[in-house]
């Protein structure tokens, strides 16, 4: 084998990829549109959900009245609202019990009919059933019951009752102060030790450590896509494309090798597949900073990103090989299209497999092709403070190399056979492989 020719036939397929419009536009110019789109859908997604004060309902709420005692329970509500003391934390609260103000408000609605009726007609987003008594029960001592009530399927609804769960928890924690203070007890009495739990994070540092483990786990799926949509286009269009236009007869009938041809159609769209994963790292990087300035937090591991972007080169390499194998066998542009999707419906599962909780980086999940690459990325990008697992890089990359050399060696056979090369387009037999 020839480097030079390789390299010859490299530069050549390279120089016709970059002159399609189509391909750069899906490459380069895609990720540029789709990933502000994203995240202008949240930024509405968000607006949405907690932009807007939730409008709560209270049945009985004349019931919730505390009556005036030497040592009084803290109100519920004040007047027709919640008590404003319950929506903002205390100073000497912990993280982990506070409740934070979140956006406005929220709106009271009182209710004296049905109060599923009022959730049935969106007049409300959840309610609060105070039961008869409520106070006077509370006063002698009893433990009356505050029921909450939703909408099924209704993401306002959820938020609302979170809403509501988090002052009704906050209200219930100072009402219990106020009994232990009556019976002469601390108002910790029923805390029988101190926890001291380093994990738990104050409301920004948590949010910024969700944001961490979600970007760890939904990074490297992205890249998977990303190369498939960056290299099986270019791979069909050298092989299949070029039986169309009849320049495949050409280049057979040059000194090129059939091993050489296959290779430097193979270094092209592997530059093309990475290339992808490049240009999604910068811009996926670059969103996450911008989410880090809005946040407060690290949430982004640069480290990381680089391990991504060189174990973004054998899942290049790998569908490469399979896009090129793909494209050689079908007769045209139309038919290798079809294969992109058995190949995706392989590709897919292989991928989800390591989004699954649970799912752990072993001797047998690191040989998994896709599957031992996107775990070894989550690891990369994990914060969590366990080593970096180096040793199983070698499983992965080395089940990757011989994944990727059955993918050469697949292409290599069909470029060596006659009847696979020179099929003319709508003299096929019907089959299930073939184009009808």
């Amino acid at each position: 084998m020839r480097l030079s020719v390789v390299s010859l036939i490299s530069r050549k397929e390279t120089a016709d990829l970059l002159r399609d419009r189509r391909t750069v536009s899906l490459v380069f110019l895609a990720p540029l549109i789709l990933y502000p789109l994203f995240g202008l859908t949240a930024y509405l997604f968000a607006s949405e959900l907690i932009g807007k004060p939730p409008v709560i309902g209270v049945a009985n709420m004349s019931d919730a009245v505390m009556p005036v005692a030497d040592i009084p329970f803290p109100p519920l509500l004040d007047g027709d609202e919640f008590n404003p003391d319950l929506l903002t934390p205390k100073k000497d609260d912990t993280p982990e019990a506070e409740v934070q103000k979140k956006g406005k408000p929220p709106v009271v609605v009182r209710l004296d009919g049905d109060p599923q009726e009022a959730l049935r007609t969106r007049r409300v987003q959840a309610v609060l059933v105070v039961p008869p008594g409520f106070a006077a029960d509370l006063e002698a001592g009893k433990r009356p019951k505050l029921t909450f009530l939703s909408r099924d399927g209704d993401d306002k609804s959820k938020v609302a009752v979170r809403r509501l769960a988090d002052i009704v928890t906050e209200w219930e924690k100072r009402a219990k102060a106020v009994r232990f203070q009556r019976d002469g007890k601390p108002a910790d009495y029923d805390q029988l030790v101190k926890i001291e739990d380093p994990s738990k994070k104050p409301p920004d540092a948590r949010a910024a450590s969700e944001l961490r483990d979600s970007l760890a786990r939904v990074f490297p799926l992205l890249l998977v896509l990303w190369v498939v949509a960056g290299a099986i286009q270019p791979a069909v269009d050298l092989t299949a494309g070029e039986k169309e236009r009849g320049t495949m007869e050409t280049l057979l009938i040059s000194p090129a090798e059939r091993s050489e041809i296959v290779l430097g159609k193979f270094v092209a769209v592997t530059f093309f597949g990475f290339s992808s994963v490049l240009w999604n790292v910068v811009c996926l990087t670059g969103a996450a900073l911008v989410g880090q300035a809005f946040v407060g937090q690290p949430i982004v591991n640069l480290p990381g990103m680089a391990g991504c972007v060189v174990l973004g080169v054998p899942i290049a390499m790998l569908f490469s090989g399979v896009g090129i194998a793909l494209g050689v066998f079908a007769r045209s542009t139309k038919e290798g299209q079809y294969y992109i999707v058995p190949l995706m419906l392989v590709a897919m599962p292989l991928a989800f497999w390591s989004m699954i909780p649970g799912t752990e980086l072993t001797p047998f999940t690191a040989v998994v092709p896709v599957t031992g690459s996107m775990l070894l990325q989550q690891k990369l990008l994990s914060v969590s403070g366990e080593p970096i697992p180096w040793g199983y890089f070698a499983p992965v990359l080395g089940a990757q190399a011989v994944y990727v050399g059955l993918a050469l060696l697949a292409a290599w056979w069909q470029f060596r056979r006659e009847g696979v090369l020179f099929r003319e387009v709508g003299r096929a037999k019907r089959g299930w492989f073939t184009a009808k």
